[in-house]
This record gives structure tokens, sequence and C-alpha cells, in this order.
């Protein structure tokens, strides 16, 4: 069942009533321009129905008291499509990971910050639990064509001006960090430590993803016929990606937090629980709604529409041009 969040209601409401009475009367007084007006007319309406933020349940995020700022580094390249989450993609075991951090952080200023072959800032430090499930449950692999190797470190200096700023906002909450990741390093350089942030790292886990046989990939494409393909070996046959646990294992050195490899089936819940419970106490029993936003949804015939009454009017326009009298339009 959809929900409404709108921020201010009251203005949307009023806003959105006038806008659509003057097309409603338009449409009415302006019989030879009904197909515009109908169009502004849904305009409006699609707009208003933005406005009021529709989201569908998306589960339910306990709240809590806890004071840290949570940031969540997780590994989006191609190798997170390798199917040994048991016969799930790495990704579809890591997406689960950071719900239940999510819910076992929750009420903590939580970010999110993806890595391919660049570093993206996701989520800010949000304490909206939603948000960040959300988000996570709407990632994907990078695009096959767009990749130039991945770094493991790729989100080291991301991570490090976001740990400098929320410090300088907020110095008396602890710094906790996770590691999402396969280990799987396919960038020419060797990996930047990440030894120069421990000093800034309260606690957190690197959490390995993946098997010693590894698992094949599908295409992360553009083409919705490539996607269903296999990703090739040069040398011939499905490429393969395996965990590098080693590389991991001294990921989690540097950073001074523990390593530990991920597995389909096996809880997170007892690793995270004494963490989050240092800083304060969550409770399970009281819940509020994440909620998934598909706002989104109406931008594309907004568009669409935005288009075609920019096309009218630059139309309109010559048509008044060229009937104006010579040196009228100066």
């Amino acid at each position: 069942m959809l929900t409404f969040h709108p921020t201010l209601p009251i203005v949307v409401i009023v806003v959105g009533v006038l806008a659509l009475g003057l097309c409603l009367w338009q449409l009415v007084a302006a019989r030879g321009r009904r197909l515009a007006w109908t169009r502004r007319a849904l305009l409006v309406l699609l707009a208003v129905a933005m406005a009021f933020r529709p989201a569908l349940p998306g589960g339910e995020v306990p709240t809590a008291s806890i004071q840290a700022r949570v940031f969540v580094m997780i590994d989006t390249s191609q190798s997170v499509a390798a199917e040994d989450w048991g016969a799930e993609p790495r990704l579809t075991g890591m997406q689960a990971d950071v719900v239940e951090i999510a819910r076992s952080f929750a009420g903590a200023d939580i970010s999110v910050i993806s890595f391919d072959s660049q570093a993206s800032l996701r989520v800010p430090l949000t304490d909206d639990g939603s948000a960040v499930i959300e988000m996570v449950r709407a990632l994907r692999p990078e695009i096959a064509q767009q990749s130039r190797g991945t770094s493991v470190a790729a989100a080291h200096d991301l991570l490090r001006t976001e740990l400098e700023r929320s410090e300088a906002q907020d110095p008396a909450s602890p710094a906790v960090v996770f590691y999402l990741g396969d280990g799987e390093h396919t960038a020419e350089e060797e990996p930047q430590s990440f030894d120069d942030l421990a000093g800034q790292v309260d606690r957190g886990l690197v959490l390995g993803y993946g098997t010693e046989q590894g698992g094949r990939m599908r295409v992360s494409s553009f083409d919705a016929g490539e996607q269903q393909q296999y990703l090739q070996d040069p040398a011939g046959g499905d490429a393969i990606s395996r965990i590098d646990e080693d590389r991991l294992r001294g990921i989690a050195d540097q950073l001074g937090i523990t390593y530990l490899h991920r597995a389909s089936g096996l809880p997170l819940e007892d690793a995270l629980g004494p963490m989050a419970a240092l800083d304060g106490e969550a409770n399970l029993d009281r819940t509020e709604e994440a909620r998934l936003e598909v706002a989104w949804v109406f931008g594309i015939p907004i568009a669409l529409l935005l288009a075609w009454e920019g096309f009218s009017l630059a139309r309109s326009l010559r048509t008044t041009s060229g009937i104006l009298p010579k040196g009228a339009n100066r």
C-alpha cells in the first residue's frame, strides 16, 4: 500500500489547487488550446503527486539512541556479480548485511560509500536508516564497458574526507567503519594503504564475500540482452572471480579492525550487537517504517511533458515571429 509523506502538505495542496484551477478554467475559456491546457493540467497533477513523496513499505527499522558515526564502504565492481553467495551474486549478500548494519546501528548517523573504478558518496551521514536501506537495495554492479580496473582502496580518499569532516562536527561520537568487498584488485598500480586512517577509526569490520572456488559473473551492461550473458575470460571460457582473503585481512590490519568472512546463511547480528552496544542501545521491539520512495517514477512523464511544452512554445514563438511586421521584433 502506498504511503505519502509530503514535506509541506498545506503549501502543496494550496498551490496545486490554484494551478489546477487555472488549467481547468483555461480548458473552458480557451477552446482552441485545449490540448495545451490538458498537458499543463497533467503536469500539475504529476508534480503534486511527486511532491507528496509516495512510497512503498520497505520493511521496518528499529528505533534507537546509538551515538556513532558509521561508514559503510561497499564494493560495486563487476566481481560482486559473481554467483557464489549460495546461488546468488555476492552483491545480494552485501545488501542483506547492510540492512543488518542499519538495523543494529539504528539511530546512529550512517554514511554509504560505493567503489568500483571510482568511489562515490551514495548517502551522506544520516540517521534515516530507511534511506540507507533504500539506496543499498538499488545498487547494481558497475557497467562492464565502463570498468577501468578496480582498486580495493578506491574509497580511501573519500573515506578520509568524510571521517575528517564528521569528526570536526561531532568529535564525541566514535567512528565505526565497515568495508564490504571480495578483495579482488584489478587496477594496474598497487592499492593505497589504509593505515593512515587507523587513528580515526574506533572499531568496525572488514566483511569478505566470495569463495576460493569462485563464481561466474553475469555481464553488467546497458544492453538488456547482453546482461543475460556471462563475462568471458580472454583465455577462453567464462571468467571466474575468487575472493582474495589475504588482501582483505591486510585492509583490516591497516584499519585496526577485524576481518570476517561472510557466507550465505551465516548471521551477522552476533558480531554487530556487541559493537553497537558500546555506543548506545537499540530497542528492537520499537520500530519505524522503512520506506521505498517511488516519487522518481513521476519524473519520467514530467520530463516528457516539459519537453513537449518547450517544443510547443518554441513553435509558437517562431509562428508569432513570422507574422510580426518587419522591424517590430527589434
